[in-house]
């Protein structure tokens, strides 16, 4: 909720008014301009005296047009505009104890301390840093910086109207990843431009940087064990983090996707960026609709890339079981599929039962760094890896004989598998979960998801208490809530997977609706999460929209995609 305004904020608004009264043609643009222009100054002070500036201003106006103006209400307006200006001296008197003009957006370069920047990238890079309220609505309450990257495009010279990606998360850092970004652009001929959200990357605040390992070992230990210890544990790891970060002096509804947009805004600002197009993935497609909510002038196409869900979010399990059936429909459709592994659903069933009795030690891959090389692969941990490797396509022809294998104890099959496709994809998994900052994470779903407040019921699935349940209540505030743009005018692609465990495509086609006219929708087959990251097709798609969003769209490229190889079940 916004703040009372002040009374220096409620003296401007009525000088202004006053100001607009007195042109000599009240209802002129100038007038209009004057009585909104307001709004775009947050310090008080400094509104103060635009408004008086205004008003002189006006009066100067008004005198050269004296003939049309009575002797009478000429008097009576120059007594109220005496009393008026008595009044700003004094608030003007009250504020002035050295207090300056907040500055105005502003890109600081800085060098590009970046990994795996090659020489032929380095050239095309800007880094630097752009400082953002704190708080919107309290602009003295001080500053955070947030890293960014903007890419020139290979291919010069660039087109205008750059592209903005919105990573996912929240939490999850961006800039490091500028090398990989520059050799894999949205849109070819425009730059792109990389922002590492408020408390994410190499962007301030930390909220409680000696408990971010903690945090990490915390929540694997749920996932591979979510006893009501590991759930006790979990959650006091995040209410220690809440209280290290109040301890800081910093307050924690500071966060929110509406906060994130607005630190969007100011960067674009800094940047000097008249409009530009916003390519939103996973949960920067939330960024991206409530961008698009709030300043829709300044955008000129978005593209949600697999939609975070808004407002109300259906249960993770139910999302990740409709997911997980669809891909086991596809199985039992494929020849290969359904004769190596006939009803693989129900063999899934059945591991998750045998597991739940009786735990797996499994001999994984070096590069998982896990000790002695070795896991108890538990009910839910198997959940989680099968869970998470829907996200693959480059998994889904290994993926039913890892069930099968867990499923018979054949571990010598399983650590193949592991070795030869799953153990590098889930590697990198463990890594990037390592690089996540879950304080941030939980910063911004606190304040944007109010379900998380509410108690899950007893015998709640694996997955959904995985989730903030039980934190929330006690870490902040709920905030304003994420936004759809509906009924908005700016070109909207939606691109969503046929195996998304995040939404199911049902669920992105109704978020496409509820924005209207302005939105295409295109399915992707065979394809979860991520959908440019892992369709060729989709990334054709996207690129072809943002360069010309009133042609269009030839999607024919998704009636081509080829069936999935499944490996066959060794004898």
């Amino acid at each position: 909720m916004n703040a009372a305004p002040s009374r220096s904020r409620r003296l401007a608004l009525t000088l202004a008014r006053h100001a607009a009264w007195m042109l000599p043609s009240a209802p002129s643009s100038w007038a209009q301009a004057m009585r909104h222009e307001l709004d775009y100054i947050a310090d008080d002070s400094a509104a103060l005296r635009w408004a008086f500036g205004c008003m002189l201003a006006s009066y100067k106006a008004r005198l050269t047009h004296w003939p049309r103006f009575s002797r009478r209400p000429a008097w009576r307006h120059v007594a109220t505009s005496g009393a008026l200006m008595l009044l700003i001296g004094l608030a003007l008197q009250e504020r002035a104890g050295g207090q300056t003009e907040p500055p105005r957006p502003d890109f600081d370069e800085t060098t590009c301390d970046l990994p795996g920047v090659s020489t032929e990238i380095r050239p095309r890079l800007r880094c630097g840093t752009v400082s953002v309220p704190r708080n919107y609505d309290k602009p003295d309450a001080g500053r955070f910086k947030l890293a960014v990257v903007v890419i020139k495009s290979e291919q010069q010279p660039s087109w205008p109207e750059p592209v903005v990606y919105i990573s996912g998360g929240p939490g999850s850092p961006l800039t490091v990843y500028a090398a990989h970004q520059a050799r894999t652009p949205y849109a070819p001929r425009r730059d792109l431009i990389l922002v590492d959200q408020r408390g994410t990357g190499q962007s301030e605040p930390g909220l409680c940087p000696d408990l971010a390992g903690k945090l990490l070992e915390a929540a694997l230990a749920f996932a591979a064990s979510a006893t009501e210890e590991a759930f006790a544990t979990r959650q006091a790891t995040y209410l220690a983090c809440r209280d290290q970060a109040i301890g800081r002096g910093l307050d924690l509804r500071d966060f929110g996707t509406q906060v994130t947009a607005e630190d969007l805004e100011w960067v674009r600002k800094a940047l000097q960026i008249a409009r530009w197009n916003v390519y939103g993935e996973s949960y920067g497609t939330t960024v991206a609709m409530t961008l698009v909510a709030l300043h829709p002038d300044t955008v000129r196409t978005v593209v949600l890339d697999s939609i975070y869900p808004p407002n109300p979010v259906p249960l993770w399990s139910t999302t990740v079981n409709d997911a997980r059936d669809a891909f086991f429909a596809n199985c039992a459709r494929d020849n290969v599929c359904s004769t190596s592994f006939p009803n693989l659903a129900e063999t899934y069933r059945e591991t998750l039962a045998r597991l739940d009795q009786k735990p797996l030690l499994v001999t994984v891959p070096p590069q998982m760094r896990q000790p002695d090389d070795r896991v108890i692969l538990t009910a839910s941990l198997f959940e989680a890896v099968v869970t998470n490797l829907l996200y693959y396509p480059t998994a889904y022809p290994t993926l039913p004989h890892v069930i099968q294998s867990v499923h018979d104890g054949e571990l010598q099959g399983l650590g193949q598998s592991l070795g030869q496709v799953l153990g590098p994809i889930l590697a990198a998994q463990l890594a990037a979960a390592a690089t996540q900052n879950r304080a941030t994470h939980a910063a911004v779903e606190c304040r944007d998801r109010p379900h998380y407040r509410q108690h899950l019921p007893a015998g709640a699935h694996g997955l959904d208490r995985r989730q903030l349940y039980g934190i929330c209540a006690r870490w902040s505030d709920v905030g304003p809530p994420p936004l759809v743009p509906a009924g908005t005018r700016v070109p909207t692609l939606v691109l969503a997977g046929q195996f998304d465990p995040v939404a199911r495509p049902a669920l992105s086609r109704h978020v496409a609706d509820l924005i209207g006219g302005s939105a295409r929708f295109v399915e992707f087959p065979l394809v979860g999460h991520n959908v440019r990251q892992f369709s060729a097709c989709g990334a054709r798609i996207a690129a072809d929209f943002i360069d010309h969003p009133a042609q269009k769209l030839d999607t024919s490229c998704t009636d081509r995609t080829s069936p999935i190889p499944f490996l066959p079940k060794r004898r």
